[in-house]
């Protein structure tokens, strides 16, 4: 298994709010955006928010613009 530490699989709430562009608040209120908890810390999976971005903008969702 080769692992790649300058890009990381796990991202926190407000690495993973600057990723997708919003605030804090705005992810929290994400209920279809998986989270994973690690001791007390919320956590976001990389490909997790890269298939949720895909699936909001993809091209069913142009139709709604």
């Amino acid at each position: 298994m080769h692992y790649d530490f300058g890009t990381p699989d796990m991202l926190s709430r407000r690495e993973a709010a600057k990723y997708l562009g919003i605030c804090k608040a705005t992810l929290d209120k994400l209920d279809d955006l998986a989270k994973t908890r690690i001791r007390h810390r919320v956590m976001f999976k990389r490909e997790v928010l890269n298939k949720w971005i895909d699936e909001h903008t993809g091209e069913k969702n142009k139709d709604k613009v």
